[in-house]
Formats: structure tokens, C-alpha cells, sequence
């Protein structure tokens, strides 16, 4: 094998199979792949999309081998996300859903309410056949509490809005 030979070979392997995964961004995240924030890296185990009218969320269920956390992301003008722990807590009926609630001494006061039909993958506290009711509220100090109901269930999450630029992704298949 000549000379020749041998750099073409080198440049053919240095230019890849033609396979590659393509880019993923907060609101392409899939199954499987692979979410960095505060230190730690998550693997998306679960994809919600809640969608009313226009508007669309993408809620994400991480898992870090010992922590499972709900990132929520809403891409309109700006990209805003939320990064949330589940609580054990359970509401009977959405009737105790109050303007004003009180979680650890700390005060959480309405600022949003809504309704959205969802679509799932993989592993979601909803089923896609049921819309889903939900609340926000926001504490002076900036934390959330978010508050989600079908099918008779309330899931309630506490936690605060992050900078997009906080959470890096890796595709973790194509």
C-alpha cells in the first residue's frame, strides 16, 4: 500500500460513517438521553408535553441513580425553565387548592392556572387520554410550587426557575 493510499484511509475514518446523532436542545430532549444541572447528570426517563391551544410545555422526568427531579419547559419568546422536586403530599380534590398556600412555612401565591391535553414517553405521572388541570404559584422569595391534577390525582412539586444556560444535554441515541 502506498503512501497515498495510507492518508486516504486516514482522511475516510476521520470523516465518520455518515452516522451522526444529531444536536439536542431543552425542548428536543428524548428518552435516554442526558441532562447535566447543578452538579449532577440526569438521564430523561420520561417526556410530557402539554399543549393548550398554541402553547406548548415540555415536562421531563430526570433520574440521577438516586434523585428524581421534573424539569418543565416553556419556549415562547424566551425560554423559561423550571426544575422541581415531587413531594410525598397529597391533596384529596382540587377544591383544596387555595390562591394563597403554605408549604414549610413558606407562603406560594397563585400566578397561573390552566388546562392542557398531554402527550407521554416513557415514564409520566399522566395518562394522555385525560386532560390535565394545573396551578402555579410563586413564594416572595421566587420558589414555585406546582400543583397537577387528572383523573382524581395531585401531584404537587416544589422548586425555582433556572437560566437555560444552566442545563447542558447530551443526545443519548439518534
Amino acid at each position: 500500500m502506498g503512501i497515498f493510499e495510507r492518508i486516504k484511509g486516514i482522511w475516510r475514518a476521520n470523516q465518520g460513517d455518515g452516522t451522526s446523532v444529531p444536536k439536542r436542545t431543552l425542548t428536543s430532549l428524548r428518552v435516554g438521553d442526558i441532562v447535566s444541572y447543578d452538579l449532577n447528570d440526569y438521564t430523561v426517563e420520561g417526556v410530557t408535553t402539554y399543549r393548550n391551544g398554541g402553547q406548548r410545555k415540555i415536562g421531563y422526568v430526570l433520574f440521577d441513580g438516586l434523585h428524581t427531579r421534573y424539569m418543565l419547559v416553556d419556549d415562547r419568546e424566551t425560554t423559561r425553565v423550571q426544575v422541581f422536586e415531587t413531594l410525598e403530599a397529597r391533596l384529596e380534590k382540587p377544591d383544596e387548592i387555595n390562591h394563597e398556600m403554605v408549604f414549610e412555612n413558606v407562603a406560594y401565591y397563585e400566578i397561573a392556572r390552566g388546562e392542557s391535553t398531554v402527550a407521554v414517553q416513557g415514564k409520566s405521572a399522566f395518562s394522555q387520554y385525560d386532560p390535565v388541570y394545573w396551578w402555579l404559584h410563586q413564594a416572595q422569595g421566587g420558589g414555585l410550587m406546582l400543583f397537577e391534577w387528572q383523573q382524581g390525582e395531585i401531584i404537587i412539586r416544589v422548586g425555582q426557575a433556572i437560566k437555560p444556560y444552566e442545563v447542558n444535554v447530551l443526545a443519548g441515541s439518534e
